[in-house]
């Protein structure tokens, strides 16, 4: 039984970083890449606007300070 690599059917896939407007190259099975412009990570289908959103961190800010203090606290 021949089976075929997943890998042998490359597809690229640009999408347009949503922090500076930049191309972004996605490659077959891969959820995330590095934008080249500003390096943040791009992924092919943000679960939420916190992952792409600049105003996030206001907008959910009591989440980051919680995190933030649960780590402190160990």
């Amino acid at each position: 039984m021949k089976v075929k690599c997943p890998g042998s059917d490359v597809e690229i896939t640009i999408k347009e970083c949503p922090y500076c407007g930049g191309e972004v190259e996605l490659f077959t099975g891969e959820s995330k890449a590095k934008c080249p412009e500003c390096k943040r990570t791009v992924t092919r289908e943000p679960s939420s606007c916190i992952e792409w959103c600049p105003g996030a961190e206001q907008c959910f800010k009591h989440v980051f300070e919680a995190e933030r203090k649960d780590k402190e606290d160990g």
